[in-house]
């Protein structure tokens, strides 16, 4: 049996998949992906991202439409199998998830919609969910 080659970057395919869904489902929303995540800089491009953008934790997909009494909605994504969560739902103990975490309390705090989301049909029902709330 012939192994399959290994998604280094599962992440990066769950945002195609969901920008063909919102384009396809939601041709008219105003929504953005933080495109900086995950993708390979040169030492300079690190310089200027660092000092274009000093803040970290920044949610991966950024949804620019008012729901009721929310700014909009923000999501924090995970690949399939990569929860933030343990099994008692209780957040793992790990330094850039808590930086998420707390980025995504901040938006809250804001007034924005902040949610974790794990692959792609949570992603979706997240999103579905959000639209569905009144203007």
């Amino acid at each position: 049996m012939q192994k399959r080659p290994r998604n280094k970057q599962p992440e990066q395919e769950l945002y195609k998949a969901l920008s063909r869904y919102l384009s396809m489902q939601h041709p008219k929303l105003l929504w953005r992906f933080d495109f900086a995540a995950g993708t390979k800089m040169t030492m300079g491009q690190v310089a200027r991202h660092k000092l274009l953008n000093p803040h970290r934790g920044w949610p991966d997909l950024v949804i620019f439409e008012q729901r009721k009494g929310w700014g909009g909605l923000v999501v924090e994504i995970k690949a399939e199998g990569n929860s933030p969560y343990k099994k008692d739902f209780e957040l793992k103990k790990d330094e850039h998830i808590e930086e998420q975490a707390a980025m995504l309390e901040r938006f809250s705090e804001l007034g924005y919609y902040a949610a974790f989301a794990t692959g792609f049909d949570e992603c979706v029902a997240i999103i579905d969910k959000y639209l569905k709330l009144e203007p």
